[in-house]
């Protein structure tokens, strides 16, 4: 009984995370083949044949660099598997601006704000794989919950990279992420790490309890001797 087999149509992925640059192109096959497998792409643009120059790591991905910015004319992106046994292959067609995906926000932070017990302060960064935020920026999309919550809360910003929760419950510890989007195309990023937070609480105060009163004021009256008096006898 032979374990091999000719391959099934492979899964093809393409993805811009860093426009306008390029877009990178990557793949696998839904099930192995137990022999060696032949990959070649082919990426077409209008009549134009394009260089998809492949990674050293991972293997499975390709690098495409943008000739023409804003073209209305789609991509053909076809990737044929070959082996032993069989070929096959799958073939994807796109514009440029459907495939903007960038990577999630990065170094986000979240703290409390000083004597104020419902709100957080949040911060992130830009992806760096973003190549230019000032002429392609970028919105974000943050959600936060309670860890005694499922359901999420939403805020949709449309710049800066820095948002205050003002309704946090207080003393309950957050879970907070980001995700971002170019401004006018494409789709949202994954969401970013999660990150923990809880509001500021204020220090307890130290208690003293009646019966703690009471039983210090015994004991201190107990142990309290007064001076001895000396009589002072007149020799009159």
């Amino acid at each position: 009984l032979s374990l091999t087999a000719p391959p099934k149509e492979p899964v093809l992925m393409c993805r811009s995370n860093n426009y306008p640059k390029g877009f990178y192109c990557s793949w696998h096959l839904p099930t192995p083949t137990y022999i060696p497998n032949s990959f070649n792409i082919s990426v077409i643009h209008g009549t134009k044949e394009m260089v998809c120059e492949k990674d050293v790591f991972p293997k499975n991905r390709c690098h495409i660099r943008y000739l023409q910015l804003f073209s209305t004319v789609k991509y053909k992106v076809t990737l044929t598997v070959t082996n032993a046994l069989g070929k096959t292959s799958t073939t994807l067609t796109f514009d440029e601006f459907a495939i903007v995906k960038p990577d999630p926000p990065e170094s986000v932070v979240a703290k409390p704000v000083p004597n104020n017990p419902r709100r957080l302060e949040v911060s992130w960064q830009n992806p760096s794989s973003w190549p230019d935020p000032e002429s392609f920026p970028l919105k974000f999309f943050l959600r936060y919950r309670p860890l005694i919550l499922d359901q999420w809360q939403h805020v949709e910003l449309s710049d800066g990279t820095s948002h205050t929760i003002t309704d946090a419950y207080a003393g309950k510890e957050y879970i907070i992420q980001v995700a971002a989007k170019d401004n006018d195309i494409g789709t949202w990023s994954d969401w970013s790490v999660a990150v923990h937070a809880t509001p500021w609480t204020e220090e307890p105060k130290h208690l003293t309890t009646e019966a703690q009163v009471t039983e210090t004021t015994s004991a201190s009256t107990s142990s309290f001797m007064p001076p001895p008096t000396t009589k002072i006898c007149d020799k009159g």
